[in-house]
């Protein structure tokens, strides 16, 4: 068991393409690290693989030339040292993540030269979630109830490990969700993930197809919040 240390506290942070998310996490991070995909590994590169192309398009578009590799695709000597100190872990269910972060131990992964590395005081060890939110949406584990569990393993995870807990959803996918039905009051807004509500108990059911749930609901932000400090753009 690791002695107490300080980890720093939680922060959720806005929607990130997937290119984005590594970016942060390659530029921000110390050893150890760990990022946690909500999702299977070939959706992730799938997913990564369009975020890529749609930046490239962007430039296009707007005329900005477009002559030089994105620099996720530039092998650095600095990028292919930072990222050997990253773990990275798939949690394609929920019941995947929860059992990942029950047994969470950074200590069993090796990554040589990490300890030797120079890294920047502003860097933070971290434990990076992705997809948190969107991995409990399919679920009845959708409420208040459900995340909290989830959200307290994590912290714990994180807290034991002398962490930072990182939580972020996939931009890409929020997008997709805009033109779904919603419940009243609710926004469809990606950089507005965390006003969506959901039911107090995972047990309660949605009332019809747009998730008027029935009963009390709450605010996601107000759940995560117990355990990050939301960082708004």
């Amino acid at each position: 068991m690791p002695s107490p240390s300080s980890s720093q506290p939680g922060q959720a942070l806005p929607p990130m393409l997937c290119n984005e998310l590594v970016e942060y996490v390659l530029q921000s991070h110390k050893a150890p690290t760990t990022i946690i995909i909500c999702s299977s590994r070939n959706a992730f590169l799938e997913s990564l693989q369009l975020s890529l192309q749609a930046q490239s398009t962007d430039q296009e578009a707007t005329g900005t030339p477009n002559n030089q590799l994105h620099p996720l695709l530039v092998p650095t000597i600095h990028q292919l040292a930072a990222s050997r100190t990253i773990d990275v872990a798939f949690t394609p269910t929920l019941p995947h993540l929860r059992a990942y972060l029950a047994s969470y131990n950074p200590g069993k992964s090796s990554h040589p030269g990490s300890l030797t590395f120079t890294w920047p005081d502003s860097h933070v060890s971290m434990l990076a979630i992705y997809g948190l939110l969107a991995l409990h949406r399919a679920t009845t584990e959708f409420s208040l109830q459900g995340l909290s569990r989830s959200l307290a393993i994590a912290a714990e995870a994180a807290n034991t490990w002398g962490l930072q807990l990182i939580l972020t959803e996939d931009a890409q996918a929020l997008d997709l969700q805009q033109s779904e039905p919603r419940a009243e009051g609710e926004t469809a807004s990606p950089q507005n993930c965390w006003a969506e509500r959901v039911p107090v108990l995972s047990s309660s059911l949605a009332l019809s197809n747009d998730r008027a749930w029935a009963g009390r609901t709450v605010a996601v932000g107000s759940v995560v919040a117990k355990w990050c400090r939301i960082i708004r753009q």
